[in-house]
């Protein structure tokens, strides 16, 4: 019921964004807290890392209390309220052996200026930068989840960091343009209106324009039942994709629910996955 919820409220403020010519419609951010590492009990340290044009940029570097970890998980949130809602995403991750960078765009939580396109991607630099040189490992993964895949693949088109090995896109679109699309195209209301309405939105940053420029292995993760993203759209950023690529369909429904059931079959089938992709073999892997 709240991922339907949650799809109706998307499906209206992109409404009312075109309307009113906004680009801004991807971004519902806030500042409030309401889970942090030190309330999951986990050994975290606070981060900040000043962007290119001088934005600062706060995050978490999570550490796993293995004395070997695997490798570095970075994790690009998706588009509401900021990372202190999402932490539990990736937050497990540190119980099987992996380290977790994860961070607040512009404009999200503490850190500084306003959401917009390009300042996202060069959040997203910035962090991998700051990673690369922090990590404890030298094998890094990415996530992204929803909007934060969309960011995740021109940033890391953008950056070319050494030692990312891995990137997992769960319930991300192929472009921005191509989503307000699909979405409007879903409701009787806007149905007539989805092609005009929708080149109200810049497709600047799309992922699907750089994806295939990314030659790192990919995992898609996408429901068929979206109720926020379609499931098309998930597809169609596959499909552009270079080789290897795996898609992984989730049965039931919600938006970005793959790794919300607690020992479920996507969490093993994530750090089986990781694991396999490490170059590092320092220490013992699931």
């Amino acid at each position: 019921m709240l991922q339907r919820n949650l799809g109706c409220l998307f499906k209206l403020l992109l409404f009312v964004g075109l309307l009113s010519g906004c680009n801004h419609l991807f971004y519902f951010p806030d500042s409030d807290e309401r889970l942090t590492p030190k309330k999951l009990k986990l050994d975290y340290e606070d981060f900040v890392v000043t962007t290119k044009d001088h934005v600062p940029i706060h995050g978490w570097h999570i550490k796993t209390k293995a004395k070997n970890p695997h490798g570095t998980v970075v994790h690009f949130h998706g588009n509401a309220e900021n990372m202190t809602t999402h932490v539990l995403y990736v937050a497990w991750l540190a119980n099987f052996g992996f380290d977790v960078v994860t961070f607040d765009y512009r404009g999200y939580g503490s850190s500084g200026g306003q959401p917009q396109r390009d300042g996202l991607v060069e959040d997203g630099v910035a962090v991998l930068q700051w990673t690369r040189s922090h990590a404890r490992t030298q094998d890094l993964f990415v996530i992204g989840q929803s909007l934060g895949g969309a960011v995740a693949v021109p940033v890391i088109a953008q950056a070319k960091i050494v030692g990312v090995r891995a990137v997992i896109l769960d319930s991300t679109f192929a472009s921005y343009r191509g989503v307000a699309r699909q979405v409007l195209g879903s409701m009787w209301l806007t149905w007539p209106l989805q092609w005009p309405l929708s080149f109200l939105v810049s497709d600047s940053w799309s992922p699907v324009d750089s994806i295939a420029d990314v030659h790192i292995p990919f995992v898609f993760i996408h429901g068929p039942t979206d109720p926020v993203v379609p499931y098309r759209a998930g597809r169609e950023l596959y499909d552009a994709a270079s080789q290897p690529k795996e898609f992984w369909t989730v049965p039931w429904d919600g938006h970005t629910s793959a790794f919300a059931v607690e020992d479920g079959r996507f969490r093993q089938h994530l750090v089986e996955y990781l694991c396999s992709r490490r170059t590092s073999q320092a220490s013992s892997c699931p």
